[in-house]
């Protein structure tokens, strides 16, 4: 039975949006990623080509017998072979293959060209660094509406220590340890290997989505989304930046990239350059400095309390450890393309 006070707080919920999906595909979109999933890229072969597509889609659906299920596209470049594969694995991605996602989402010919990966059992692409690996057999395909719905009985599996890579709100995220859930003794916590590094990154994760919490209602207060305040302020830093860049920049997935163009344009503070790049009109430029004053505003109220010192040494630990971190990245894409 309901009680009074949930009552209560079901009365002064207000919704974002409100609507029937059928009227407005984009709203329905943005309503189911409220439904954070893992990341995952099933991959396929014929014996002389590999196909692969990254996927949300996919859940677990049986134990006994060990059955899994996902679904693409029917406009997929890679559906016509998984329409009729007898074999597909499915790699779980971990929370550093944000890339690794995003390169098997581009329209990129040869995907596999400059990818660590092994063949598996049956043929199917196994890629390196995933948290698990699943190599099934096609058990039933279903009709999905605009999508095909794939079952598959798992063959053998794989898991690796490791952070799954999550996707949620039309955003890339690692899962947090809840506040409120009950933690584990200091000294178990003390065993683990680079208990204090994990701890450090998990600190700076929370602060993030934290202070982006808290500064919603100043987005709202402006008329937009998390989303489109991302891509406003990255084409505003950016001018003539091409969508597949601003996905890169925003940690934001291809298809939200999208929607939060449409919506800047269908409002008249972006347009698209003769070579396909986009900048911001004059209105748009004034929306996102609006934006940019509020955020100035909304930093020095929570820095305030903070000693001075304390937030030197805070900006010159993230400095470096941005700085290290990008300067990893480039020498492993250098070994790559070398």
């Amino acid at each position: 039975m309901m009680r009074s006070s949930d009552q209560q707080v079901l009365r002064q919920a207000v919704p974002v949006e409100r609507g029937n999906p059928a009227d407005d595909l984009r709203m329905f979109r943005r309503c189911l990623s409220q439904y954070g999933t893992g990341v995952a890229i099933v991959t396929t072969s014929n014996g002389t080509s590999r196909f692969a597509v990254t996927v949300n889609s996919f859940s677990s659906l049986s134990l006994d017998p060990p059955l899994l299920l996902w679904s693409i596209d029917r406009k997929s470049r890679s559906f016509e072979a998984f329409s009729s594969c007898e074999h597909f694995a499915v790699n779980i991605l971990s929370a550093e293959q944000i890339e690794l996602s995003r390169h098997f989402s581009s329209k990129v010919i040869d995907k596999f060209a400059d990818v660590d990966w092994v063949p598996g059992r049956f043929g199917s692409p196994l890629l390196s660094g995933c948290i698990a690996r699943f190599e099934c057999s096609a058990e039933a395909r279903h009709d999905g509406g605009d999508h095909m719905i794939l079952i598959g009985r798992v063959q053998q599996l794989e898991r690796f220590d490791g952070m799954p890579l999550i996707f949620s709100q039309g955003q890339y995220s690692i899962p947090l340890e809840h506040p409120d859930a009950p933690g584990e003794p200091a000294a178990m916590a003390a065993e683990k290997p680079n208990a204090l590094a994990n701890n450090v990154l998990q600190m700076i994760f929370n602060a993030h989505h934290a202070l982006s919490d808290a500064f919603e209602e100043h987005r709202r207060a402006e008329g937009v989304s998390i989303g489109v305040a991302r891509v406003l302020a990255t084409v505003h830093g950016h001018p003539g930046i091409k969508a597949d860049s601003v996905a890169a920049q925003t940690y934001l997935g291809q298809r939200d990239v999208e929607d939060a163009v449409a919506e800047l344009e269908g409002k008249s503070l972006l347009l698209h350059t003769e070579d396909g790049g986009m900048r911001l009109t004059p209105s748009g430029v004034a929306l996102r400095e609006a934006i940019g004053e509020r955020w100035i505003a909304f930093q020095n109220a929570q820095l305030e309390s903070i000693p001075s010192a304390d937030i030197s040494v805070l900006m010159r630990t993230l400095k470096r450890l941005i700085e290290q971190t990008v300067q990893e990245r480039t020498a492993t894409a250098a070994v790559s393309g070398g």
